[in-house]
């Protein structure tokens, strides 16, 4: 193998592991993850000194990939507060499901009144 392709192979595999990091960095906090199979429950937001969950209406929205090949799906807040009748958000959290990269589904779950 020549020098010149050893670089691009380098290159290569570097920017496929920053593009599949990206995703990770967009939630405040992001629980550790199994190669062959995870199924967690997160927040999205930080501030949680002044939420009261009580009497609050829940609405959801969700993503779903095949073989990392196809994406559909809408898992925006406006998406999931629409779905629950919600007209002002005061929580977020998201689910996040994966098997092996063939099924994977982000679940976005907002609570509000």
């Amino acid at each position: 193998m020549s020098k010149s392709s050893v670089s691009i192979l380098s290159v290569s595999i570097l920017a496929t592991l920053v593009l599949s990091l990206t995703g990770c960095l967009v939630a405040p906090f992001v629980p550790p993850s199994g190669m062959a199979y995870s199924q967690f429950d997160a927040p999205l937001d930080v501030d949680f000194q002044n939420t009261d969950m009580s009497g609050l209406k829940k609405g959801t929205a969700e993503t779903m990939s095949i073989l990392g090949l196809v994406a559909t799906g809408d898992a925006s807040a406006q998406a999931a507060a629409q779905n629950g009748g919600i007209t002002k958000i005061v929580h977020a959290d998201y689910e996040y499901f994966n098997v092996l990269g063939v099924v994977q589904k982000t679940t976005v779950i907002v609570y509000g009144k």
